[in-house]
């Protein structure tokens, strides 16, 4: 009895670490799926592209209408800080509309470069010179 008690409870143990382990990993993700499921990020980037001008229509849709072909995100490292960097463009135009946009892990902080054939290019968010530099890789 006492052997499965201490069974038991290693196990409960093992799980409630498990459980509470955030999902730190910053690439292998998709740019639709994390702004549905995370409100920081969904929230950060609505607030810095809201009426600014310079975006194309697709960039302006990004979380209402995902119809852009997103790459698997990558984790960069912007003065000692994990972030996460999304790669995307506009379906069917992708070597004339697209996109990189950068998270803080946490998603409070964002950052984006949109390069467009017809409105140039144009960086949100008052990247910092390091964030400049991750954004041009």
């Amino acid at each position: 009895m006492r052997k499965r008690l201490v069974s038991a409870l290693l196990v409960c143990s093992i799980n409630l670490a498990h459980a509470q382990s955030p999902d730190t990993s910053l690439s292998g993700n998709f740019l639709p799926k994390v702004l549905e499921a995370s409100a920081a990020h969904r929230d950060s980037l609505l607030e810095m592209i809201k009426g600014k001008p310079g975006l194309p229509f697709w960039v302006r849709a990004l979380v209402r209408e995902p119809h852009y072909v997103a790459l698997a995100s990558e984790e960069v490292v912007i003065a000692g800080e994990r972030r996460q960097k999304f790669r995307a463009c506009e379906a069917g135009f992708c070597e004339a509309s697209w996109l990189v946009v950068i998270f803080t892990a946490d998603g409070k902080h964002v950052v984006l470069k949109v390069s467009d054939a017809k409105l140039g290019v144009k960086f949100f968010g008052d990247p910092t010179p390091d964030e400049l530099v991750a954004l041009a890789n």
